[in-house]
């Protein structure tokens, strides 16, 4: 017993204690880790919330409600509702942004089962009194037109299930995607028999392979799409777009007939 080279392989009696405390802190390390992580994931939750109008109790739909500093939050839907996966329970920080409405920084302490949560946002009345002004007149503008066209708002854009704002307007149109008659790169919709290469602006600017841009868009990031003749004609505006319309009584460019 005193010597254990033999069946071993190691050294000595100290040398084999010494191995075997190794591998007994390795295996509690290695324990007490998947302990920890398994915390980890039992403490992360669904947190859902409502966002309101401040003054009058409104159901805010579109707003954007995310954790400070990152990129992963969610829209509220047309109930004014959000749901932002894998949160941790503890101190939270939000942002919540809409379009007419102060940027609210909002802190606090949350837990699983917190489904109560309720954000109230103060309007900033001038925007969106001038938010209705640039509306009217964008509406205007589109009855103004000798061709079909197709408004769709920040509610319709967030109670869809289309991924990108390609997709959202592929839907709405019923358009297939196609190759625009073999130019290698390019893409069409097939509007009624062939393939039509839509001319697309974005934020009132005309937009090199416009159908790519609208790929990289996710249908809320936009405020209003306007699709005309079938699809041929696009145009689509940011929130930050309209916010600087509103403040400025933007008076929309005739479009041709």
């Amino acid at each position: 017993m005193l010597n254990v080279r033999n069946t071993l392989g190691v050294g000595s009696y100290r040398d084999t204690r010494a191995v075997v405390f190794g591998i007994t802190l390795a295996v509690a390390a290695i324990v007490v880790l998947a302990t920890n992580v398994r915390a980890q994931e039992a403490a992360d939750f669904e947190l859902f919330g409502t966002v309101v109008d401040a003054e009058t109790g409104q159901l805010l739909q579109g707003a954007w409600v995310g954790l400070t500093g990152t990129d992963w939050g969610s829209i509220t839907n047309d109930d004014g509702r959000f749901r932002i996966p894998d949160v941790s329970a503890g101190d939270l920080a939000l942002t919540i942004e809409q379009l007419g409405y102060e940027t609210l920084e909002w802190t606090g302490v949350v837990s699983d089962g917190d489904d109560q949560l309720r954000i109230a946002l103060s309007s900033r009345p001038i925007l969106l009194e001038g938010l209705t002004v640039v509306t009217d007149r964008f509406r205007s503008r589109r009855n103004a037109v000798a061709t079909s066209v197709r408004a769709y708002d920040s509610g319709d854009l967030v109670s869809g299930t289309a991924l990108t704002a390609l997709d959202f307007v592929r839907d709405r149109t019923g358009a297939l995607l196609v190759g625009c008659n073999g130019r290698r790169g390019s893409s069409c919709l097939h509007i009624r028999g062939r393939a039509v290469e839509p001319v697309v602006y974005i934020d009132e600017a005309p937009v090199l392979g416009g159908l790519d841009q609208l790929q990289s868009f996710a249908p809320w990031e936009f405020y209003m799409i306007e699709v005309f003749a079938g699809g041929r004609h696009i145009r689509a505006y940011t929130p930050r777009f309209m916010e600087r319309a509103a403040e400025n009584r933007l008076l929309p460019i005739a479009l041709p007939n």
